[in-house]
């Protein structure tokens, strides 16, 4: 097939072995390098055990979860407790290096290239601030990823993941503001909490740049004990160099009922405008949402929104559901089941003049035994569906993405960890240039302090 490789001879196999070699030092020095930056005062406190450098949020989607609801009526709108005697300060620093061998690395049907890979990841989350009990915080997280490829040097590049947020509260009036910008060069649409590649960008379908910014303002206040509104502002951009991009604006109000310490009912609208450098005009939408956050018990936690979207572009109207779930399950104290979705249209970035609606839904599985090792399985479904948003457009794709990553870790000490994981993903397209298949097999080990 084209682009496939011969077997590698003893000279290759040599030249990887030294450049894995190279860059397990370079990782080394970029820890340290790491630790050097951090103020002499901060180096020797203990950070919480439940803070990491992965923490952080993906951008939001138009509709919101529910902040938090009066103070009178304490309600955990995010399954974790308050934090009586929190940290004013706390940090993780911390590495990663993962070496994976991909056998499709430009996720196509008719490119096959395999390659393998070395990634260093080196990530910083500073907080200060309650920002466990969800009042009064400012916490900023980065993750740079480095790739080295072993054969298609020309891959190699930096890819940089930012989450910066801040919120006080005034009494009835509680603020909050967040910033999240992406810099991206491949195949995966990464976030904070997972960078080996569970998000293909199917829509482009192969290697590109992008870079995401989302800026989101937040608010709430409390009417009554059982009563507060809650109201959310944010602005998108969705940048490519030689693609197609795109920018999003929109607000929502909502008004939330404290129907009991378990349960969080909401009603509102969002309203938004999208715009793209296509032929596409601008296009308005509006939105009716119902939403609820119900804490069940300690163990179970659900996060609903759902409502119907109005949308009106060049090529005409359209009506379709848009939802948000996300839940929680804990049977056991070391056993964890969370449930992740959505539905939303969003503007394509490959085919000019379309919008697409992306429905996808995500499960992981995760079990700790002996104390020291980590199971761990994901697995995940999207489906693309695209529409003509101005006249003359066609719209005759519709993707169908599944992925499944199996993985293990084993803590070698409280600090050092060492495992490896699995990943196969597949899109299944009605246009065959944006199918295709690909496996993953890598190893990786991690420093956090």
């Amino acid at each position: 097939m084209p682009g496939r490789r011969k077997c590698p001879t003893v000279a290759t196999s040599l030249r990887r072995t030294l450049r894995a070699a190279l860059n397990l030092a370079f990782a080394a020095s970029l820890f340290l390098g790491t630790l050097n930056l951090l103020p002499l005062s901060t180096r020797g406190q203990t950070p919480e055990a439940d803070t990491t450098a992965t923490s952080g949020t993906e951008p939001p989607l138009p509709v919101g979860s529910i902040s938090r609801p009066s103070r009178d009526v304490q309600v955990e709108t995010n399954g974790n407790p308050i934090n009586e005697n929190f940290r004013r300060f706390r940090y993780n620093v911390g590495v990663t290096v993962r070496e994976v061998y991909d056998d499709n690395i430009n996720i196509s049907s008719f490119q096959r290239i395999s390659d393998t890979y070395t990634v260093i990841e080196p990530g910083i989350h500073l907080g200060f601030g309650d920002s466990a009990g969800g009042f009064n915080y400012l916490t900023f997280d980065y993750i740079a990823s480095v790739y080295f490829f072993a054969e298609q040097t020309e891959r190699d590049t930096v890819e940089h993941l930012i989450h910066l947020a801040a919120q006080h509260d005034f009494g009835h009036l509680v603020l909050g503001i967040s910033q999240d910008v992406r810099i991206l060069d491949g195949t995966n649409l990464n976030n904070l909490s997972n960078t080996t590649g569970v998000q293909a960008n199917t829509d482009v379908g192969g290697p590109s740049r992008e870079n995401t910014y989302t800026t989101t303002v937040n608010a709430t206040y409390d009417l009554t004990g059982k009563l507060f509104l809650s109201g959310q502002i944010s602005y998108a951009m969705y940048d490519y160099e030689t693609l197609i991009s795109s920018r999003q604006a929109s607000a929502n109000l909502f008004i939330n009922y404290v129907y009991s310490p378990k349960l969080v009912i909401g009603l509102g609208a969002t309203g938004g405008v999208n715009s793209s450098d296509g032929p596409a005009s601008d296009e308005t939408f509006e939105q009716m949402n119902v939403r609820a956050n119900y804490i069940v018990s300690g163990k179970i936690s659900l996060s609903l929104s759902t409502g119907l979207e109005f949308r009106q572009f060049g090529g005409g109207n359209s009506i379709s559901p848009v939802y948000e779930i996300a839940g929680t399950y804990r049977p056991f104290e070391n056993t964890a089941i969370t449930i992740a979705g959505s539905r939303r249209t969003v503007s394509s970035a490959s085919l000019a003049g379309q919008d697409y609606s992306d429905t996808n839904i995500s499960l992981t599985f995760s079990q700790r035994l002996f104390s020291r090792l980590n199971l761990s399985l994901g697995v995940g479904y999207q489906n693309l569906d695209y529409l003509s948003a101005t006249n003359g457009a066609s719209t005759a794709r519709n993707d169908d993405y599944f992925y499944i990553e199996p993985s293990i870790d084993l803590d070698i000490t409280r600090y050092w960890s060492i495992g490896c994981y699995y990943l196969y993903r597949q899109d299944s397209s009605t246009l065959a240039l944006f199918s295709f298949y690909d496996n993953q097999f890598g190893v990786r080990t991690s420093l956090t302090f």
